[in-house]
């Protein structure tokens, strides 16, 4: 299944010249990550905070990879992803209080067969390997789990959100995030939400609805929560500052960052970190991908 995007040079003919995803540069530099001192919920695993020194730029899309570049994707390769083999998706059942099999939910439909995803969602319900697949097929990859804090801070340093430290994802009037809100509260009465914030979507919002962060980077906190390439263990940071982090070597569950419409407000915090296996996709998990250099236009066979 990894290897699937190395196949695609081989297998698939070159095709006119597809625009070049949207990226924004993060300059290279030291920042601090982790959980910062003036918040209260940190996390056993976002400590210690510590130094981290990126050596080198690096690129990385303004938005979370939307389902009309999953579609192009998916027509040029014949690519199947995970939910596509299984003919099931991911999602959340009160009655069983867990996330439960549904028939017919993949990144065309995340939430009810008969109900396709516009264009311009994000593509979830997809695996971290949909996800590594794509991002090769793009030329890119999956960011690590420090370019993605690097990018989501924005070079701002001490912030426990992209937006500040404000209480709700809401500043001056300009909304950052879609988040678990007064609108989710509707259909999902069990969940935890901003209880004074409405950003006016009860599930997953198009990208790019709400305000960037410095770097022009869209949803970094909330909407779909990200795969990262790093494998991890569901404990603290390493001790000590480093350079150019990497996960481990291989391991049982990734980290995911972000956070998405769905979870609780505390996990909209840029220090959050979420984990999940290669077995799981659900309407809640999505991805963007990273690149070396600056992008160039796709062709069929990138």
């Amino acid at each position: 299944m990894f290897d699937f995007a190395l196949s695609i040079l081989s297998s698939v003919a070159l095709a006119p010249l597809q625009p070049a995803p949207s990226a924004a540069r993060i300059p290279a530099g030291a920042f601090l990550m982790g959980c910062v001192p003036a918040d209260r919920r940190c996390e056993p695993t976002e400590l210690p905070r510590r130094k981290i020194t990126l050596s080198r730029t690096f690129w990385l899309a303004r938005t979370e990879t939307t389902v009309g570049q999953y579609r192009r994707f998916v027509a040029q390769t014949n690519y199947r992803t995970e939910a596509d083999k299984r003919g099931q998706g991911r999602f959340w059942r009160f009655d069983l209080n867990e996330w439960d099999w549904i028939n017919g939910l993949s990144w065309r439909a995340p939430f009810a067969s008969n109900e396709p995803a516009p264009d311009n969602w994000p593509a979830v319900q997809v695996s971290w390997g949909d996800a590594n697949a794509y991002c090769h097929w793009a030329g890119g990859r999956l960011p690590t789990e420090a370019e993605w804090e690097r990018a989501a801070r924005g070079g701002r340093e001490g912030q426990i959100h992209i937006w500040g430290s404000a209480s709700t994802p809401e500043v001056s009037g300009v909304k950052y995030a879609n988040g678990p809100d007064i609108a989710t509260a509707k259909e999902f009465p069990t969940f935890a939400t901003f209880k004074n914030y409405n950003d006016g979507y009860t599930r997953i919002a198009p990208v790019a609805s709400f305000a960037p962060n410095r770097y022009g980077l869209y949803d970094m906190a909330g909407n779909a929560y990200e795969w990262t390439a790093d494998w991890i263990v569901d404990g603290p940071y390493p001790t000590g500052p480093a350079t150019d982090p990497r996960g481990l070597p291989n391991g049982e569950i990734k980290a995911v960052r972000g956070a998405g419409w769905g979870y609780p407000p505390e996990q909209l915090r840029v220090s959050f970190r979420g984990i999940a296996g290669l077995d799981f996709w659900t309407a809640t998990f999505g991805f963007r991908c990273a690149w070396d250099a600056n992008p160039q236009p796709l062709t069929k066979g990138s």
